[in-house]
């Protein structure tokens, strides 16, 4: 798909306030092609570009296409490199998300909280509203450190 031909990412609603036949066929064909990049899904999950998500959650098919009708797409994703479209005009990096705003308005301003999820998967950050504020929970050790642990010989008083 030519992404230079995206105009009608960010024509959502008509005059009169429906959403715009052009942006729904759109939507189906987005979705088309991001469930055909099976390298960028997770299980059946895709990232959601909507507005509110912004490509960092990973939702269901059917969610993703309510999020895009309800919401549109994040501001200037013309290229869909998320979802496994390469650039055609030249490769953005992540630098330029950051001074466009687009992570910053989010509060991620920290480039390795991004590799990480990217890394962990969609379910990495689960529960948690934001991991960079410090542990949420208690270190608990696994069964097999547990083990190790009583392993350990007693020190030797002589």
């Amino acid at each position: 798909m030519n992404n230079l031909e995206r105009g009608w990412m960010y024509d959502r609603l008509d005059g009169r306030g429906a959403i715009n036949s052009r942006f729904i066929t759109g939507v189906n064909n987005f979705i088309l092609f991001v469930c055909s990049q099976q390298n960028c899904m997770s299980g059946n999950n895709i990232r959601c570009p909507c507005k509110k998500c912004h490509n960092i959650k990973y939702k269901d098919v059917e969610m993703v296409r309510y999020h895009l009708l309800h919401d549109g797409f994040v501001k200037d994703y013309f290229v869909w490199k998320y979802q496994g479209e390469a650039d055609l005009i030249g490769e953005i990096s992540f630098s330029n998300d950051l001074i466009n705003g687009a992570q910053l308005e989010l509060g991620y301003d920290n480039p390795y909280r991004q590799m990480i999820l990217d890394a962990a998967g969609p379910n990495f950050n689960h529960g948690y509203n934001n991991i960079e504020s410090g542990p949420s929970h208690l270190y608990e050790p696994s069964i097999e450190e547990e083990h190790e642990t009583s392993m350990e010989e007693k020190p030797n008083l002589e």
